[in-house]
């Protein structure tokens, strides 16, 4: 009588057929596939065909740009960054790839990280040297796991720029401007999001019609399947007189307040009004301003008008030693300095 012929490691039977365990890229889970036979000696065969023929493909797939991005941010998230931290990430670094047209990471040289930051900082210094920063990170992480040997975009020259400090708010009157000067409703409403609710702007553009309580005059900004709130927590607005008027008008859109028909791709926002609202701006004579700048002013013409750094700070969802940085010093003028001279 033979002898039985010895199973090989990562083969395993059941349910009567032979099934492959193995792992076609080092570090990467386990992958379990059927070898199609009951017979031993076929499955054997057809392992090491599977082995020969997609292990390179596996390992190359595994390689390329792109599924290191998504490795990267799958693991960082894992790490505790936030959602919008990571979208954002993945945002940029998709865009370098676009334009560095390459196939795996350690195709990828200085010049091509330099000539993108080059082309960025054409129009926006700051911009450009961030985006380099986050390409950077992401060749250190990948240096890390032992998938690079150096990082290339260590050797891109960025030039020294002074500090950005931009704290930058309207003054009711400006804001009053641009309501009265928008004729589009949808960009009115992203306008008094921003400037009577204090929301951001992924916030205005994800904001579902359950999100506002027409009757007890409340904003929830809540998460939902494609949104996580910055802060990760949802968050209650009071909603003012002005916007719940002009809320009756504009009525309650699905699944989306703005815009929508608009549905999610591979864009960093569902929609954007942002063209819209720069041609606005300058319109308006007002052009300094961004979007932002519309929740700092919320924030700024409610701390000048005397309501507490707390109650901002829950609107807001920030913590209140931010609010307190940055708009402390608009507390409303107090008579009491004149005791001393009276």
């Amino acid at each position: 009588m033979g002898s039985i012929p010895r199973i090989p490691i990562g083969i395993y039977r059941q349910k009567q057929t032979y099934w492959l365990r193995w792992t076609p890229v080092p570090g990467a889970p386990q992958v379990r596939q059927s070898l199609g036979t009951r017979d031993l000696a076929e499955a054997i065969t057809e392992a090491a065909k599977i082995k020969r023929t997609q292990g390179p493909i596996k390992r190359q797939e595994a390689g390329a740009c792109e599924a290191e991005v998504d490795r990267y941010i799958a693991a960082k998230r894992k790490d505790g960054l936030s959602k919008a931290t990571m979208d954002s990430r993945e945002y940029v670094l998709k865009a370098f790839l676009e334009h560095a047209k390459v196939a795996a990471p350690r195709s990828i040289s200085t010049q091509m990280v330099q000539r993108w930051h080059d082309k960025i900082a054409e129009d926006n210094a700051y911009t450009a040297e961030a985006y380099a920063k986050q390409v950077r990170w992401w060749l250190d992480w990948l240096v890390e796991e032992g998938r690079l040997v150096r990082n290339v975009a260590k050797d891109v020259r960025i030039p020294d720029l002074p500090p950005r400090q931009r704290r930058l708010f309207m003054v009711a009157s400006q804001v009053r401007l641009l309501l009265d000067t928008c004729k589009d409703p949808e960009l009115k409403f992203a306008i008094y999001c921003g400037a009577h609710a204090g929301m951001r702007k992924n916030e205005v553009i994800e904001a579902r019609p359950a999100w506002f309580d027409m009757e007890k005059k409340l904003i929830h900004i809540q998460v939902t399947k494609t949104f996580v709130p910055k802060d990760r927590d949802n968050r209650t607005i009071p909603m003012t007189d002005e916007l719940h008027a002009f809320l009756i008008k504009f009525g309650l859109g699905y699944p989306f307040m703005l815009r929508p028909a608009e549905a999610h791709g591979k864009a960093k926002y569902r929609t954007d009004f942002q063209k819209s609202y720069d041609n606005l701006l300058e319109k308006c004579g007002l052009s300094e301003f961004t979007f932002h700048d519309l929740r700092r002013t919320f924030a700024s013409l409610l701390v000048s008008a005397g309501v507490s750094i707390y109650k901002v700070s829950k609107w807001l969802g920030d913590t209140i030693e931010v609010v307190e940085n940055t708009y402390g010093h608009l507390i409303l003028k107090d008579d009491e300095i004149n005791a001393s001279w009276q």
